[in-house]
């Protein structure tokens, strides 16, 4: 049982630093959206979209936030230990 015992530290600070940098991330990327208030116009074929520029960045975040779990092909594989 000792020797599972660093191992299960070593994953709960891994565990740890990842929240952390999530974390970071997420409220960078809210100042950023929630800085950008004037209006955007996307065009995209014959459409013509305006909204807030802070509702187009949101939208594309949750749209990464989608794919990127749809789509776990670059995640790199773990080994079976």
């Amino acid at each position: 049982m000792a020797s599972s015992e660093p191992a299960s530290q070593e994953t709960q600070s891994r565990n740890n630093t990842r929240i952390i940098v999530a974390i970071i991330i997420t409220v960078v990327a809210l100042a950023f959206v929630f800085s950008n208030v004037g209006s955007a116009t996307l065009r995209f074929l014959f459409l013509q979209f305006t909204m807030p520029a802070w509702a187009w960045f949101l939208a594309v975040l949750a749209a990464g936030v989608v794919i990127g779990s749809l789509f776990p092909w670059f995640r790199p594989k773990r080994k079976n230990r």
